[in-house]
């Protein structure tokens, strides 16, 4: 009975670092801040176009997908800084290939956004109820206000790294040595 409490609680605290990750990315990437956003509107959206099961399921893979690879960009970062505190042509690539996944599959959510939502009449049925009164354009406009809001200013006003359980980070980013010239 011990030895299965310990485990649920390793399980429990493993679960609790996986979501320390996650809100530090949210709080540090600004990247981060704009795929939930566009996630949140993608979904918001999709809800005035009945999509089908597996269009959702497209739609949430996708996301997943961006999101995911804004993580794993993060994290490359993170261990590119902490092996190479001076510049470096290898970190340099190592930091803009991360970069370029998360560019890459964001190109595809935009695709697969097309592919959902480029149907002219259900766009249009959803343009038309978004501003068919004043009160649904005036909640549009505050979504996209708090969406502005949270991209820019929220968790850098908000939340502190301690109130999500990590120590404070500062991240060295090296400026380039003029006398050393390496492109890759």
């Amino acid at each position: 009975m011990k030895n299965e409490i310990k485990e649920l609680r390793e399980l429990k605290k493993s679960f609790l670092y996986a979501l320390k990750g996650f809100f530090y990315c949210i709080k540090n990437e600004r990247n981060m801040r704009i795929h939930i956003v566009f996630a949140v509107f993608m979904f918001t959206f999709s809800l005035f176009f009945k999509l089908t099961g597996l269009e959702y399921a497209v739609l949430f893979l996708t996301i997943g997908m961006v999101i995911f690879c804004e993580i794993i960009n993060t994290a490359i970062e993170a261990l590119v800084n902490l092996s190479s505190p001076a510049y470096n042509s290898l970190a340099k690539v190592a930091k803009d290939v991360a970069a370029g996944g998360v560019f890459l599959s964001s190109i595809v959510a935009v695709f697969v956004g097309i592919a959902l939502f480029g149907k002219p009449e259900k766009l249009n049925c959803a343009l038309c109820v978004v501003f068919s009164s004043w009160h649904s354009v005036l909640l549009f406009v505050l979504i996209l206000g708090f969406g502005i809001l949270f991209i820019f200013k929220s968790f850098k006003l908000k939340i502190s790294n301690k109130a999500i359980g990590v120590d404070e980070v500062k991240i060295y980013k090296p400026k380039k040595n003029k006398n050393f010239n390496f492109k890759y």
